[in-house]
């Protein structure tokens, strides 16, 4: 009887224990559900207790999920820029709210005239560690208790999907913002072509190379990153393929067929929703300019998710509805300014 007993008790802890994995409750009566790699099999069961949600009686029950950021997306209108910049889990799952980031930058040898004489002065910052501090984005939204009786597991992947896309585009903003506030003097130099119709032109492409490169920067096909507002972009494909007998046109011919430039002169091309603007001024008149970035990966900008996409939810009883919010939490850090170049779209006015 003793073993059939003690053998009963060893399985029903056994199975508790593997519920426990899918199935955490605090002290506080939350329940959390990670979702981060096996959504498909918990789906439906998120599903069904956002379902009850018009059942549920006396405390306010919560669910918590998260959503990982997917990686090499970047056919959706954000830019993506995750994927073209130093990313680090140094603070990820830790506490805290600054980000240290260790870096090494790039140096030139001192020549001497002769051999054995001392070197004229230290080579400062060889090694350096920056500090970020953490940001937070995020949304709520309320759904009403019979709308969220219809919810099935494809309604709660697009939820999931439009949260992280959303996620995607603040990272962008920060990181383009960190870019942007750069001086002048700070970048590794700037296109400005005042001249011309055109908004954006294809020649802004190898005159910042070729600007990066005279900073002593070593460019490679594959090596930069151009970020383009929308506007900036579709002027860039109406020159490449506004006349027929261009050299684009012949050698190209997957623009002209998909309307589509992925990259150009080996720089990738991003194309954001995050728009820039400065104000430049010229010999006649003053205007507001749209600006365009172009910047080695993985050099030029670091960033340092802290977690993923955590979603919530809660009862609001008095307007019977569930409330949804989304967050996300990074670190993000100009490495070095000399890395990119400021390019002057052709505008004025914002348009």
């Amino acid at each position: 009887m003793e073993e059939r007993v003690a053998k009963k008790v060893q399985e029903n802890v056994q199975k508790y224990m593997d519920e426990l994995k899918e199935w955490k409750k605090d002290k506080e009566g939350k329940g959390v559900v990670d979702i981060t790699e096996r959504l498909g099999s918990n789906a439906p069961k998120i599903v069904e207790e956002l379902r009850r949600v018009s059942e549920w009686k006396g405390r306010s029950l919560q669910e918590q999920w998260t959503v990982v950021i997917p990686n090499y997306t970047s056919k959706e209108v954000a830019g993506h820029l995750r994927d073209y910049v130093w990313v680090t889990d140094v603070e990820k799952g830790k506490p805290g709210n600054v980000v240290n980031i260790p870096y090494v930058k790039d140096f030139d040898f001192q020549v001497l005239g002769t051999v054995g004489v001392a070197f004229a002065a230290e080579t400062t910052g060889l090694v350096n560690v920056l500090q970020a501090t953490l940001t937070e984005a995020g949304a709520w939204s309320d759904i009403k208790y019979s709308d969220i009786e219809k919810i099935d597991a494809n309604l709660l992947d697009e939820l999931n999907r439009t949260f992280a896309h959303a996620a995607v585009r603040a990272e962008d903003k920060v990181l383009i913002e960190l870019v942007s506030a750069s001086t002048a003097t700070s970048f590794a130099g700037q296109v400005d072509r005042k001249t011309g119709a055109q908004i954006f032109y294809a020649s802004n492409i190898p005159s910042a190379i070729g600007k990066l490169i005279a900073a002593g920067k070593e460019v490679h096909p594959g090596d930069c990153v151009l970020y383009l507002s929308g506007t900036a972009y579709a002027r860039f494909l109406e020159e490449l393929t506004g006349t027929a007998a261009t050299a684009v046109a012949y050698a190209r011919g997957d623009i002209m067929q998909k309307g589509v430039v992925e990259d150009f002169c080996g720089v990738r091309i991003v194309v954001g929703g995050e728009v820039e603007t400065e104000t430049r001024t010229t010999s006649t008149t003053t205007g507001t300019c749209h600006m365009a970035y172009l910047f080695r990966a993985k050099r030029c900008l670091a960033l340092a998710p802290k977690r993923d996409i955590l979603i919530e939810t809660d009862r609001q009883i008095a307007t019977r509805k569930l409330r949804i919010t989304g967050s996300h939490t990074f670190g993000s850090r100009l490495l070095d300014a000399k890395e990119s170049v400021r390019i002057w779209c052709n505008t004025k006015s914002g348009t």
